[in-house]
């Protein structure tokens, strides 16, 4: 059980806000361009010219889509306020509110922003290259080129390159060296890799030849024994190495690099296969034995190395979150602010800090925040692109918001810390969207935030019990909505992209609570800490496998908003579902 010292609905009451409603309300009668939306209409039609740059973004109008292109002129529009969305492949969402007048039209101009995470379909880049030959044996002093480099891309062509355009560097510049032209010249007995790279559009890939010198010809003495190195090789199903030198030892005490070529190989078993110069490919899971052997006139030596073949291990994922607190709010007093929120991003961390992931035990690559003043509209929307940068289709990207929100026009909105009033200083959920579904790969979304019209008007929340349930139905589904509405992820097809937990649902309002010691918390995030933390034994993980999908715990939060007799329910989506959020 728990003492409160305060339960505070996260929304703003007194006479300060009820004049700052009014205040508001004068400017947008003033000022219809302040864009809140209007419900009177006139009986004559506006008109709206919708441009974008690049041409030929798809149009919607308050989310349908009006089967138009861009530019376009969208006439026979009754005055108003409305939602226009450009939506063009490899560019993020455009989301613009604009003004309708009768008998005018209303100019719409946007540039859209190319998507920072994924590459435009039609771009190609830098696959690999191949360097012939792939070896060379040589005597001292002789020359050899580099008979050709290719590259290869990712759209299936090809090109011949010069040595010109690459780097080139010999490892063992005292056994051969190479020239920028390609010119390979041995220089004294023994092995040396020539490595051949080249950079195009930041990519950077490379190959090599082995090259094998002799010094001039001359009897060594009899052959005594041969070494092959290296002794043990690792590789993965499909992976091919080669080995690395075969040496010959004589009874002279003289050595001599012995060409690959010239020797015989056997393998005891199917694991693997081993061509004629000695490259080594992976068949399948086990551990084979290779034999070589070299013969001088009529002595044959033999030496061996141990391969180990595994399994290809799929790129394991890799975790991100980032985590908004908003209390203290830049254009409202203490009566408009929230305790709570930057304490609950510090659950929010710790719990991320208990996670180790999968058998090899993956933790969170980054977690970041934003508290408070930090949290503006711009802040949060550029934190989302570089807490993300880098994400691949494989990986997870959690998303944590606490704070304020409200609703205009059927349309929910999560209020950033320079929320001034102006629908344009909030964040819709659409925005957010459109932000989240740029980043490959599954998101996990959490949203404390308040349901309340503490932003609109006092009489919102005044006696008319309708009228704020109404509100909260709408504002509740339409966040969910917004996410369930999104198809499943091309590459993750066993679970959908957005897996989210909100903190209320239907007709109620979400709580911050202050106890009398102790940090406030939000009633929402204490329960999905309780239920997922480390320090709290996990109670949410009912099966014991140290795991907690989004299931359990959703399950456990509204048991525990239950057991502590607030009346706040739980949102999720999808239902029943199995993703680990959580995992020990």
């Amino acid at each position: 059980m728990f003492l409160f010292a305060l339960i505070r609905k996260k929304y703003i009451k007194g006479n300060f806000i009820t004049i700052l409603y009014l205040f508001i309300l004068m400017l947008f009668l003033l000022n219809a361009c302040t864009m809140l939306p209007s419900s009177n209409h006139s009986s004559l039609y506006g008109s709206i010219q919708t441009y974008s740059m690049p041409a030929g973004a798809s149009i919607y109008l308050d989310g349908s889509d009006t089967g138009y292109t861009s530019p376009k002129i969208l006439n026979n529009i009754y005055p108003g306020s409305y939602l226009v969305t450009f939506k063009l492949e490899g560019y993020l969402n455009s989301n613009n509110f604009v003004q309708v007048y009768p008998d005018q039209t209303t100019q719409l101009n946007v540039y859209l922003t190319p998507n920072p995470y994924l590459p435009s379909p039609e771009t190609k880049y830098l696959f690999k290259i191949e360097v012939e030959p792939e070896s060379l044996v040589l005597s001292t002093d002789e020359v050899r080129h580099i008979d050709s480099i290719t590259a290869y891309y990712s759209d299936g062509t090809n090109e011949t390159i010069s040595a010109n355009q690459c780097t080139l560097y010999s490892t063992k510049p005292s056994v051969a060296i190479v020239t920028p032209s390609g010119q390979i010249t041995a220089l004294s007995e023994g092995q040396t890799n020539i490595w051949v790279e080249y950079t195009q559009s930041n990519i950077t890939k490379r190959d090599s030849i082995l090259v094998s010198v002799y010094g001039s010809a001359q009897d060594p003495g009899n052959l005594v024994s041969i070494n092959v190195l290296p002794e043990t090789m690792s590789l993965d199903i499909g992976e091919s190495k080669p080995i690395s030198s075969i040496t010959a030892y004589y009874d002279s005490g003289t050595t001599q690099p012995i060409n690959p070529n010239l020797c015989q190989f056997s393998v005891n078993n199917s694991f693997i296969s081993i061509n004629n110069s000695g490259v080594i490919t992976g068949n399948s899971s086990g551990t084979s034995i290779v034999t070589v052997s070299y013969t001088e006139g009529s002595i044959a030596k033999s030496d061996t190395l141990s391969v180990t073949v595994s399994e290809v291990v799929a790129n394991k994922p890799t975790y991100r979150a980032l985590s908004i607190g908003v209390g203290d709010y830049i254009y409202y007093g203490p009566e408009g602010d929230l305790l709570a929120p930057p304490y609950d991003v510090n659950k929010m961390a710790e719990i991320y800090g208990d996670c180790r992931f999968g058998s090899v035990k993956t933790t969170f690559q980054k977690i970041d925040a934003l508290k408070d003043q930090q949290a503006t509209k711009t802040n949060i929307l550029n934190k989302i692109q570089t807490t993300f940068f880098g994400t691949d289709y494989n990986d997870v990207s959690y998303f944590y918001f606490s704070g304020h929100g409200v609703l205009q026009n059927n349309s929910s909105y999560l209020c950033p810390a320079d929320f001034n009033g102006t629908i344009n200083s909030a964040i819709s959920v659409d925005e957010l969207e459109a932000a989240l579904s740029a980043i490959p790969g599954i998101k996990v979304v959490f949203i404390d935030t308040c349901h309340s019209g503490g932003f609109i008007g006092k009489s919102v929340f005044g006696n008319d019990e309708d009228y704020n349930n109404d509100y909260l139905t709408i504002f509740n589904d339409t966040i969910i909505n917004v996410f369930a509405s999104k198809p499943l992820s091309k590459d993750l097809l066993t679970s959908d992209e957005y897996q989210v937990l909100t903190s209320s649902h239907w007709y109620e309002v979400s709580y911050e609570i202050h106890p009398d010691s102790g940090d406030p918390f939000g009633v929402f995030t204490q329960g999905l800490y309780e239920g997922s933390s480390l320090s709290n034994n996990t109670p949410a993980d009912l099966n014991q496998d140290d795991r907690i999908a989004l299931q359990e715990a959703y399950n456990f939060i509204s048991q525990w908003v239950a057991s502590i007799r607030i009346n706040q329910n739980v949102q999720v989506h999808p239902l029943n579902s199995s993703f680990v959020i959580f995992e020990y």
